[in-house]
């Protein structure tokens, strides 16, 4: 995937969910230098895509997607595989989604919250 993906919009109640569709420790390292704090999911084995949510609770968060979790027990899954099973759980698909191939895109778009 290259460049940006239009977001997918719904017309009930809107949150937004990021997606950085590449995870290197390269980009880490460039969203932690910005000031982006990472869940040590992020650089867990399959973690082949990050996450972020800028209306999280925890404001700054970048997280991995694509390990097996407790939920993933039994299944043969590949890394995208549980992506996309989990954007299924978790209601991704009728959120607003924006996609990003690296960290220098997303930080054309997103910076750290100002924590008080």
């Amino acid at each position: 995937m290259s460049g940006y993906v239009k977001p997918i919009l719904n017309q009930g109640n809107m949150s937004k969910v990021v997606f950085i569709t590449n995870n290197s420790p390269e980009i880490r390292i460039k969203l932690s230098e910005a000031g982006f704090i990472l869940c040590p999911c992020a650089a867990f084995k399959d973690a082949i895509w990050l996450d972020y949510d800028p209306n999280s609770s925890a404001p700054n968060y970048v997280h991995g997607e694509g390990y097996a979790d407790e939920g993933d027990i039994g299944l043969n899954l590949s890394p995208l595989d549980r992506i996309h099973r989990r954007l299924e759980l978790k209601g991704y698909y009728s959120e607003e989604r924006e996609f990003y191939p690296n960290a220098e895109e997303f930080l054309k778009h997103y910076k750290p919250k100002q924590i008080e």
